[in-house]
Formats: C-alpha cells, sequence, structure tokens
C-alpha cells in the first residue's frame, strides 16, 4: 500500500507542462472473486477514457498518455496486492499511482489538471491514522482507516534489532564485537556479564528504536494524521523518548504487537483514533458556531475558495456521505470532461479551495454533519 502524504497532493496539484490530465479512482478488493471484477471495472473505465480522448487527440498520442493504464490493466499479478482503493494520475509528464486504504468512488476525469477531491479523505481525518508495531524481532509501520490497516513498506528503515548497531561504548568493560551478517550496519555481538549486559542491552534497544525515528523521518514528512504505538511498555517508553513525528497520540496498544494479527491491531488501535475523531470534530465545529456573525466563518463556496487562495482559510470543512465527486458512481464507467460537466462545476470548485488550504497549512475536515446548510464546504478564516 502507498502512504499519501500532502506533499504528493500539492505535486499533484502543481500545473504540468500543459496537455491534458487523466484521473482515475475506483474501489478495490484485497482478495476474492471481487478482484477479477476489479480488473474488469478498470478495463471499463479506461475504455471511457480513449472514448472521451478521441474527440480531441490521435490514437497514438491516446497510447502514450494511457500507457501505464494499459499496463496495469493487463497485470493480472498487480491484481493481487490492491488495498481498498486505487487512484492513478496520467498527464504527458507525470504518473503517480496510489493504493490506498479507503474505497474511492468510480470517476475518471479528462481536463486540465488532476481531480483531487476523491483522495482528500486520506488527509482530512476522516478516519485515517498510522500504528507503528514495536518489537525487536519486527518494527511495522501501517496504514489504518475506519474498516482495517494494511502495512506499508519500509525502506532505509532498520526493520529488527539485528539490523541496527550501535557503536562501541569506550566506558564500558563490555566489549562489542561486529557479527558476520550484513545488512544496514552490521549487527554487534556484546560479550560481558551482570549489570554491564544489561546496561548495554537497554543501549542497543535505545539506539535501535532511535534508529527506526531517523528512518521514519523521510517517510512521514508531510504527514499529519494520528499514529498509533503498540508494543510492550518499555519499548512504548523508550520509542517516545526518541520519536521526531508530532501526531503519535498519547495513549498507546501496551501488547507485544509479534502476537497480534492485522485484524486484532485495527480492533485495538481503532476506538482510540474514533474517540479522538469525534471529540476534534465536534470542537471545531463548536468553534465554527462560536465565531458565526464574527466575519470569521463562511459557508459560500466562492467566498471559501477566493479566501483559501489568498491564505485565509485555517480550518476547511468538506461534506461527506457522499462527497462531491461520488455522484458519478450511478453510472458503470463514468468520464466527467471538466469544465464542461454543470454536476460537476462545484465539485471542481471544492478541489480548488480543499488544495489551497492543504498549500497554506490549513485543516481540512470531513463531516457528514450539517456546518453550513445548503453547503457542500464551510471555512473558518484566519482572518
Amino acid at each position: 500500500m502507498d502512504l499519501l502524504t500532502s506533499a504528493d497532493i500539492a505535486a499533484l496539484a502543481e500545473p504540468g507542462q500543459g496537455g491534458l490530465n487523466i484521473s482515475l479512482f475506483m474501489p478495490t478488493h484485497r482478495f476474492g472473486r471481487g478482484v477479477d471484477a476489479d480488473r474488469l471495472r478498470f478495463k471499463n473505465l479506461v475504455a471511457g477514457v480513449e472514448a472521451s480522448l478521441g474527440k480531441r487527440m490521435k490514437q497514438a498520442e491516446i497510447d502514450d498518455l494511457l500507457a501505464p493504464a494499459h499496463q496495469l490493466r493487463d497485470d493480472a499479478m498487480e491484481w493481487q496486492y490492491m488495498s481498498d482503493g486505487l487512484a492513478m494520475f496520467l498527464s504527458k509528464d507525470r504518473q503517480r499511482t496510489f493504493r490506498v486504504a479507503a474505497p474511492m468512488p468510480t470517476l475518471a476525469t479528462v481536463g486540465d489538471k488532476a481531480v483531487l477531491g476523491p483522495m482528500l479523505r486520506l488527509l482530512s481525518g476522516d478516519g485515517a491514522f498510522l500504528v507503528l508495531a514495536l518489537s525487536q524481532r519486527e518494527i511495522r509501520l501501517m496504514e489504518g482507516s475506519r474498516n482495517t490497516v494494511e502495512d506499508l513498506q519500509l525502506t532505509d528503515v532498520p526493520t529488527s534489532s539485528k539490523d541496527a548497531s550501535i557503536p562501541r561504548d569506550p566506558r564500558s568493560d563490555t566489549m562489542a564485537r561486529p557479527a558476520a551478517s550484513a545488512g544496514r550496519g552490521s549487527s554487534a555481538v556484546f560479550y560481558g556479564h551482570g549489570a554491564g549486559d544489561r546496561h548495554v542491552k537497554d543501549i542497543e534497544v535505545q539506539q535501535f528504536l532511535r534508529s527506526v525515528s531517523t528512518g521514519l523521518k523521510d517517510i512521514l514528512a508531510g504527514q499529519t494524521i494520528p499514529m498509533v504505538l503498540v508494543g510492550l511498555e518499555h519499548l512504548v517508553t523508550a520509542y517516545r523518548e526518541v520519536n521526531t513525528y508530532s501526531n503519535v497520540i498519547d495513549e498507546a496498544i501496551e501488547h507485544n504487537p509479534d502476537q497480534l494479527s492485522k485484524d486484532e491491531l485495527h480492533k485495538m488501535a481503532w476506538p482510540l483514533i474514533e474517540s479522538r475523531l469525534r471529540a476534534e470534530r465536534a470542537r471545531v465545529i463548536g468553534r465554527f458556531q462560536e465565531l458565526n456573525g464574527t466575519g470569521r466563518v463562511s459557508g459560500d463556496l466562492r467566498t471559501i475558495l477566493e479566501a483559501a487562495t489568498a491564505g485565509r482559510v485555517e480550518t476547511l470543512f468538506v461534506k461527506a456521505d457522499p462527497w462531491c465527486w461520488e455522484r458519478a458512481t450511478d453510472e458503470d464507467a463514468p468520464v466527467v470532461e471538466l469544465g464542461a460537466d454543470e454536476r460537476f462545476a462545484d465539485c471542481e470548485l471544492v478541489d480548488a479551495a480543499a488544495v489551497a488550504t492543504l498549500h497554506t497549512n490549513g485543516l481540512i475536515f470531513a463531516t457528514s454533519q450539517t456546518v453550513a446548510p445548503n453547503s457542500e464546504v464551510a471555512a473558518i478564516l484566519r482572518y
């Protein structure tokens, strides 16, 4: 699975070198009979895009633009490793594909920009979270949603204490000798006894966890979603001392994660996240209501877009269940031509307001509650 960051959204929102942008979204299955149905749905979606492009491009140009989509369509193995949703962004100079832990609408768009609205639920506090399972045997980072947690691929992160090494402490009478195994630096085998051994083991664990935190720094750059720590008490405590990610929650699951399945981890972590989401959403909606009549809030989409573009939106509320672009799911292969379909004119404006809010470090909240009557969005303004 792929960990989406606000930096990814910002990069996708940047104008490319001109030409058309294709955005494709659909829900996917992790296993079972639904996998074959997913491939067929994707094939139909791509065919719909091809038909739309045929009105304005030559076939050779269409083939070049949609080459990554054709490759995925024909790769049966890739469909065995999907998550809950798929998003693909194609243009002349950019190709990005994300497998995400949230269902996507069945939708394709063709136009002068990428459509990002369906992805915003992953950055909006709408149930997205991280789980970091701490064990000397195995480090696991998982992305979670309301329904599941799924492993993320770790690079440049020691995933077990065997992958980390600590420098010899000249003040200790315990001698460290490099082990023969290869990996991210040689492991260290310690020779000593008694309290000295215990002291060295503590140092080794601390160094291991510091290496984990350092390795995760780049992976988590741009992330704002909460993280739940899972591990035995001494590992959780030790990791907090070296942690550099600012969104680790105070509550933790003090249990050996080696003994827990992903379903069990989700069952333990989700109540902690749900409680925080409920409390935070109530707080910010309450603040919107308190500021009503002061000029610091708005429920008018065009006013909010103008304010977001100027960097004035502190918090943006986006109507969920359904999300704006999910109106397209009543068709087998819905293809929306941007700027030409009045049903989705407001969706394009919501997209623009959300991207501008993210660009200026504003917060986005998805909620099925009515914040501003008869509006897809509402906002708390900085000034």
